[in-house]
């Protein structure tokens, strides 16, 4: 579901990359101060710029320590009410998720 969320989002333009990098600093736990902020309840948002636009992708960790990105919500950010539906949706995944595991 998120990676056809990427895609629609970014339609393979240059933040593509950029986001790949961002998710390899995440995976070795080597990002930015800027890059994540953890958003409570196992939540995580990263952040990407590029241009004059902001994306976020909501994700989580396996909480078994095993390394797993379990990538929840891909946006382009827009207004408040936009990105409280997305975290909203990556809240309601995330949930589904710990339910099948």
């Amino acid at each position: 579901m998120v990676s056809k969320e990427i895609h629609e989002v970014l339609q393979g333009r240059p933040p593509m990359l950029e986001l790949g990098n961002l998710m390899r600093r995440i995976e070795d736990g080597a990002t930015l101060r800027r890059d994540t902020k953890h958003l409570g309840r196992g939540l995580h948002e990263a952040r990407l710029t590029y241009e004059a636009n902001e994306y976020r992708l909501y994700y989580a960790v396996n909480p078994r320590g095993e390394h797993l990105l379990l990538g929840l919500k891909f946006h382009m950010k827009g207004g408040s009410g936009a990105q409280d539906r997305a975290m909203e949706v990556a809240r309601d995944r995330l949930a589904e998720w710990r339910g099948r595991i």
